[in-house]
């Protein structure tokens, strides 16, 4: 009998994220989202960074995810900045801003990037999104890019069978 175990080189798991933030930057954790942190403001809109992966087909368009956000903004009465690409950390990013009004007439923008990670049968779909909101948006928006240009997305790979827990 064969034992099949996630992940494992049949079954790869999903690429390790990280970011790079201030000292004064906290961690968010909410459902869905593998890495979150926000700027805390005691008052306003804190500025924001979110993760999020999602299994999808190797050959996933960017585009489709676009498409998306076009959707979302234009349902919530917002729209959205001509696409644009980016290499983070060796990796090709496709990205959009949206903007639209919240619930207490503040707008708020999101800067988009998405990238499809992963080789073979088994892929991910990395979404990073920066948030912010108010009067100080201009200058927390340049803020939050600044924090997603230093993503760095690694492929995930097997352990080495040769290594122990006490050889590391």
């Amino acid at each position: 009998m064969s034992t099949l175990a996630y992940p494992s080189p049949d079954f790869p798991g999903p690429p390790s994220v990280t970011l790079e933030v201030g000292d004064d930057w906290e961690p968010v954790h909410a459902p869905g989202t593998m890495l979150a942190a926000r700027l805390p403001r005691p008052e306003g809109f804190s500025p924001t960074v979110v993760v999020t992966l999602e299994p999808c087909a190797p050959d996933h368009a960017v585009e489709r995810s676009l498409e998306q956000v076009v959707t979302i903004a234009g349902s919530r009465g917002g729209g959205v900045s001509e696409p644009y690409a980016a290499e983070l950390g060796g990796a090709r990013f496709v990205g959009c801003d949206a903007t639209w009004p919240d619930s207490e007439a503040v707008n708020v923008l999101h800067a988009n990037l998405f990238h499809v990670a992963g080789a073979g049968d088994t892929a991910y779909l990395v979404q990073l999104t920066g948030a912010v909101g108010g009067p100080a948006a201009e200058a927390d928006y340049d803020l939050v890019r600044s924090v997603l240009t230093t993503v760095r997305v690694q492929p995930w790979t097997a352990p080495d069978p040769t290594t122990t827990e006490h050889d590391a």
